[in-house]
């Protein structure tokens, strides 16, 4: 296998970066600054911002299936992050809503776990580039830890609070992903015919 090495991203994959990280920016910001927003409405606005954290990382994995590289985990966490956020906005109001947030916790899971996977696999590459999306994966891990823990003794509000900050730390991170223009990928064997 040979080393991660970073690449250049199309314009296209850009594009979607930095339009999902500024509406996952706005989205959160307007969470945080609205304290009177009604629960309800603040879960279904962090829904869709997960959905739109999803589709970026279907995005991501479909450009590095392009390039032949390991792009599995990423689909597959974005799957996971679309699936969890449709269920959570789906189900409401019938479930209680903190199980919607229980059901957010997984999809931020999800997420966390890429950026770890990702900044990690990339060896070789810069720490610079790689020691934000570690960070920002186990601080979303750690938030998911505690929404997922404790969705009943810290409250729904204090809960949405606490996703919607780990949302935009997300959002940011998706729109300078998309802003330097860069996506660390690794080379898979390739399999051999008998």
């Amino acid at each position: 296998m040979s080393q991660p090495e970073l690449v250049k991203e199309p314009n296209w994959l850009r594009l979607i970066q930095i339009s999902i990280g500024a509406i996952s920016i706005a989205l959160s910001g307007y969470v945080l600054t609205q304290p009177g927003l009604a629960i309800f409405t603040t879960i279904q606005i962090l829904s869709k911002v997960l959905l739109f954290v999803g589709i970026e990382s279907i995005a991501v994995g479909t450009f590095s299936r392009y390039l032949r590289t390991s792009s599995r985990f990423s689909i597959a966490l974005g799957v996971s992050a679309i699936a969890f956020s449709i269920l959570a906005t789906a189900l409401l109001p019938a479930p209680p809503i903190i199980f919607s947030l229980f059901l957010g916790g997984f999809a931020l899971l999800f997420n966390g776990l890429g950026g770890i996977m990702q900044g990690v696999g990339g060896q070789g590459i810069s720490i610079w580039f790689r020691a934000p999306l570690v960070a920002v994966g186990v601080l979303s891990i750690a938030i998911s830890t505690i929404v997922i823990a404790h969705p009943i003794s810290f409250g729904a509000l204090l809960l949405s609070v606490v996703m919607s900050i780990a949302l935009l730390i997300i959002g940011i991170e998706i729109t300078v992903m998309g802003v330097v223009g860069k996506l660390i990928v690794g080379k898979v064997h390739e399999s051999k015919k008998s």
